[in-house]
C-alpha cells in the first residue's frame, strides 16, 4: 500500500497530496498571482485523478442511442457563439447526452473554449480534460497557453512536465525532461525536484531517484515522503526504514503511510509500533486510510491480537480493511477465524471481490472444506467476479488439495491465463491423487507452451544465482520470504553450514519459518551442535512457542517443564454438510467424539 490519494476541501480549493510526493495544493508556489488555481495531476490514461476529484467518469451511450442530430459540426457552431460560462455548460451537457463528450475531437474544442475565452474557467478546464481518455496535444496546448495568458508561468511549466511524466516509457526520457527544467532555471525549485524523484521511481531508475534525492539542497516533508515512497514501491524497506529514521523534519500523514507500508514488507513489528505510538502522541487523526495501513502492518508483522483489536475499533471498514484482516488470519494459519469474519463482511453488507474470494479458497485448501470452496465458485459464477490468474489458481489448487483432481484440471482447462504458479498447482494435484501419469504429461505440455518451472530441484546454483542477482542486478532488497527460500534450498541440499551463514547475514531478524527450516534440516542432517544453537536462538525470540522446544534434546525438556508449556496437541478435521469439525488428541469435548 505504498501509494494514497488524499481529498481535502478547504473553502472553495479543492487540494490533493499524494505519496508519490507530490505537494498539496500546489504549496510552494502561486507567487506569480494573487490566487492561482489548485494543481490538478495531470493523468487522464487512468482513472485516479477522477476518483480524487470526487467525480465520476460517464460512460459514453451505445452508438445506436446518440443524439444524431447533435454533431461535431453543432458543437463548433455553438462554442464559438458561447458567451458564458452557463451556456458553456450546456454545450457540455448536450454532448454528455450525444456521446460526444469523451471524443478527443469535441472534447478538445470544449476545453479549448473553457481554458482561453474571457469567460472562462482554468480549472473546469482541467477537470474537463482529465476526463479525455486520450486528448490530443491541441487540448494541452490549450491549457499551456491558458496559464501563460495568465501570467502563470510556473504552473504552465509544471502541468508540462506533468504531461510528459504522463507518457514517458523509460528513463532516458525523464533525463531530457530532467536536462530541460535545468536549463530552463527551474533545477533547484523543490516543487520540480520532488516531482523528478517521483518520475525517476515510476520509470524504473531508483539510483537516478536516489541521486536527484541526495542532491537537494532544501529538502521539505515531501521529499522525504516521496523518496521512502520510492524505496517501497521498489521492495526496499530497509532502506526507507533508514531514510526514515534520518528525516530531520516532522512527518506528514502521508510519510507515515509510507513508513508503515515499508515496516509491513520488512515485517518490521518494532518501528511500525513506534509509528502507531507516534501517531497516538501527536494526536493525528486516523482515518480509514491510516487505519487499514496500521491494520496491514500488524498482519503482516504476526501480531493478531493487536491487529484484531485495531479492527474492531474501526469506525468504518472498506473492502480493502476486510481483506487485510482475512487475509492476514490465513497467512497465520487461523482459518476458521478468517471464515468467521468473512460471514461479518457478508452481514455487513460489504460484498467479496476476487481477493477475498483467493484467500478463502485457501482457507478452504487448507481445511479440506470442499463444500464450503464449491459454493465460493458457485458465488464466483453468480456475482460474474472475474477471474484472474490468482483467483484461478486458487480455486485450482483448492480442488486439487480437497481431492477432486478431474474438477481441478477442468477448472484448469477452463482458465482464460495460467502462470507457472497455475500448472505448478494443477501438476502436484494430480501427483497427491495418484495421477502420476496424467502429472508428467502435463509436465511435458507446460515446457512445450515455454513455461519454466519454478525453482527447479538440483539447480542450487542457479538459485543462489538469481537470488544474489537480487540486489546486484534488479536493484531488489530480498526480504525475509527470499531467505527462508534459499535457506530451505540450502538444507535440503544438504549444505547446512552455508544455510546457518546466510541466516546470520540476514539484514533483517529471521521469522519462525527461517530458523524452524534450518532446525528441520540440522534433524535431516543430523547436526546436532547446529541444531542446539537454532533452538536457543528461536527460544530467544519466541519464548512461548511450544514449537520451539525439540522433544529430542534433554535440555529442552527442561525448559518445557520449568516453564509450564506443552505442545499443542495433534488434531484432524472433517467437513459433514459443510461444517468443518475439528477433533484433537485427547479431548472428548466434541459431540461427535467416539
Amino acid at each position: 500500500m505504498s501509494f494514497y490519494l488524499i481529498q481535502e476541501r478547504r473553502g472553495e480549493e479543492l487540494q490533493t497530496e499524494s505519496a508519490a510526493g507530490l505537494p498539496p495544493g500546489g504549496a510552494g508556489h502561486g507567487s506569480a498571482a494573487p490566487f492561482p488555481p489548485p494543481r490538478i495531476p495531470f493523468s487522464p490514461p487512468t482513472g485516479a485523478t477522477r476518483r480524487t476529484l470526487g467525480i465520476r467518469r460517464l460512460s459514453p451511450p451505445p452508438v445506436a442511442e446518440r443524439v444524431t442530430q447533435f454533431t461535431l459540426t453543432h458543437v463548433c457552431e455553438l462554442l464559438e457563439r458561447c458567451s458564458s460560462m452557463t451556456e458553456l455548460k450546456q454545450i457540455q451537457a448536450q454532448m454528455i447526452r450525444a456521446g460526444l463528450a469523451f471524443d478527443p475531437p469535441a472534447a478538445d474544442r470544449l476545453v479549448s473554449v473553457c481554458a482561453l475565452q474571457g469567460f472562462g474557467s482554468l480549472l473546469h478546464a482541467r477537470l474537463m480534460l482529465s476526463m479525455v481518455p486520450n486528448p490530443t496535444s491541441f487540448a494541452c496546448n490549450s491549457i499551456v497557453r491558458a496559464y501563460t495568458n495568465n501570467n502563470l508561468p510556473q504552473e504552465a511549466l509544471l502541468f508540462y512536465a506533468e504531461m510528459i511524466d504522463s507518457v514517458l516509457q523509460g528513463s532516458w526520457e525523464g533525463e531530457q525532461l530532467h536536462c530541460h527544467v535545468v536549463k530552463l532555471g527551474f533545477g533547484y525549485d523543490s516543487y520540480v525536484q520532488n516531482t523528478l524523484i517521483n518520475m525517476y521511481s515510476d520509470c524504473g531508475s531508483l539510483s537516478s531517484a536516489i541521486r536527484a534525492f541526495d542532491r537537494m539542497v532544501g529538502r521539505n516533508t515531501v521529499s522525504w515522503a516521496t523518496m521512502i515512497g520510492a524505496y517501497t514501491k521498489w521492495n526496499r524497506p530497509v532502506e526507507a526504514l533508514e531514510l526514515y529514521r534520518r528525516m530531520d523534519l516532522e512527518p506528514n500523514r502521508v510519510t507515515l503511510l509510507n513508513v508503515l507500508s515499508a515496516c509491513s514488507r520488512a515485517r518490521d513489528l518494532e518501528s511500525g509500533r513506534r509509528v502507531h505510538k507516534h501517531i497516538s502522541a501527536k494526536n493525528l487523526k486516523v482515518d480509514l486510510v491510516l487505519a487499514t495501513a496500521l491494520l496491514d502492518m500488524y498482519c503482516k508483522c504476526g501480531c493478531l491480537p493487536l491487529a484484531r483489536q485495531l479492527f474492531d475499533a474501526m469506525p468504518n471498514r472498506n473492502q480493502y480493511s476486510w481483506n487485510v484482516i482475512i487475509n492476514g488470519h490465513i497467512e497465520h494459519s487461523s482459518y476458521e477465524e478468517a471464515l468467521l469474519l468473512f460471514r461479518e463482511m457478508q452481514l455487513s453488507g460489504i460484498p467479496a471481490d476476487e481477493v477475498t474470494l483467493a484467500s478463502l479458497l485457501l482457507a478452504c485448501s487448507h481445511l479440506g472444506a470442499l463444500e464450503l470452496g464449491k459454493w465460493l465458485h458457485a458465488c464466483i459464477r453468480r456475482e460474474k467476479v472475474q477471474i484472474d490468474v490468482v483467483l484461478g489458481t486458487a480455486l485450482v489448487d483448492m480442488y486439487a488439495k480437497c481431492g477432486c483432481a478431474e474438477i481441478a484440471l477442468q477448472v484448469f482447462r477452463e482458465l482464460p491465463c495460467r502462470d507457472v504458479m497455475t500448472w505448478t498447482a494443477v501438476i502436484g494435484g494430480l501427483a497427491m491423487c495418484g495421477r502420476g501419469e496424467e502429472a508428467l504429461e502435463l509436465f511435458a505440455e507446460m515446457q512445450s507452451q515455454g513455461i519454466r518451472p519454478d525453482a527447479p530441484r538440483g539447480l542450487l546454483d542457479e538459485a543462489s544465482s538469481y537470488f544474489r542477482s537480487m540486489s546486484s542486478v534488479y536493484s531488489i532488497q530480498p526480504s525475509v520470504e527470499h531467505y527462508g527460500c534459499m535457506v530451505d534450498l540450502y538444507g535440503r541440499a544438504g549444505r547446512v553450514d552455508r544455510a546457518e551463514e546466510l541466516v546470520n547475514t540476514m539484514p533483517m531478524e529471521p521469522d519462525y519459518f527461517v530458523l524452524g527450516s534450518l532446525l528441520g534440516s540440522c534433524r535431516i542432517h543430523g547436526n546436532v551442535k547446529m541444531a542446539e544453537r537454532t533452538v536457543r536462538r528461536i527460544l530467544k525470540i519466541y519464548p512461548d512457542d511450544a514449537r520451539a522446544y525439540w522433544e529430542e534434546l534433554e535440555r529442552t525438556r527442561e525448559l518445557m517443564t520449568e516453564r509450564s508449556i506443552r505442545k499443542p496437541p495433534g488434531c484432524t478435521m472433517v467437513e459433514v454438510n459443510g461444517v468443518v469439525h475439528e477433533f484433537s488428541m485427547g479431548d472428548g469435548s466434541h459431540p461427535h467424539t467416539a
